[in-house]
């Protein structure tokens, strides 16, 4: 029985690619607190985060990865179990329209959640810029003439990270569904199988699963969770999460 398992440096190079992307993104939605910094104390700032960083740049950005990774992986997925198979390969205007319509489902849950990330980032920075300011004897107009550039400071180095943490747990949740709907769509795969990186930093609930070996295609591993970075799945099971799918086909 053949064993087919998900390409997991092309999905590496896909993460990358929209983590370079991601920086650049956050800037964009950090950029109206940035500007207005320096004109208003740091308190009346902090209550103006959410008004001024606007989501639509990042729901744009999160359709984006799901539309290109998911619809690649399903097609890619597809092919392969055809190949194997000797049949027709798959048009990738389907799943293009399929995962625009998953993301938009889904874009006001995982944009607000991002959202909601980077107004605390952006508060406990303030907060810890307030702080060090207070420290070194620092009133707050002295504090705030340094506001703007205390921000790009920190915001640059807190940006690579959480960019990083974005796009991987996107591009590994929009190419695992695609791989996983592709193969569910063959008809042909007959079970599944949870795959761990064999990086550091695996959760032992990924171990036991990878552990369980082949399952059905519809065994949920934990609830709402069918495979690796599943949406549905809770945000403890799949954020930052690097294990893949594999199949057994026909």
């Amino acid at each position: 029985m053949p064993r087919l398992i998900i390409d997991a440096i092309k999905q590496r190079s896909l993460s990358r690619f929209f983590w370079r992307q991601g920086q650049k993104i956050l800037f964009a939605i950090q950029q109206p607190v940035i500007d207005l910094s320096g004109e208003i104390s740091p308190e009346s700032l902090k209550q103006r985060i959410p008004y001024l960083m606007k989501p639509g740049i990042i729901r744009g950005y999160v359709t984006d990865i799901w539309v290109k990774s998911g619809s690649l992986f399903a097609v890619d997925t597809i092919r392969r179990i055809h190949k194997v198979l000797q049949k027709q390969e798959e048009d990738i205007d389907f799943w293009e329209d399929f995962f625009r319509r998953y993301v938009n489902e889904r874009s006001l849950l995982k944009t607000g959640a991002i959202m909601d990330t980077q107004t605390q980032i952006v508060n406990n920075l303030i907060d810890e810029i307030l702080e060090e300011g207070y420290q070194n004897g620092l009133g707050i107009p002295e504090i705030q003439r340094q506001m703007r550039d205390r921000l790009i400071e920190g915001l640059t180095s807190i940006n690579k990270y959480q960019a990083e943490r974005i796009a991987r747990t996107e591009v590994i949740g929009a190419s695992n569904t695609g791989s996983f709907e592709g193969a569910k769509e063959t008809g042909v795969a007959l079970g599944k199988e949870w795959m761990t990186s064999g990086l550091p930093g695996i959760r032992q609930s990924h171990l036991y699963y990878e552990f369980l070996g082949v399952v059905d295609m519809d065994y949920e591993y934990n609830t709402g969770l069918q495979y690796p970075g599943d949406p549905n799945g809770e945000a403890e099971e799949i954020i930052n999460c690097r294990c893949s799918p594999g199949y057994n086909v026909d």
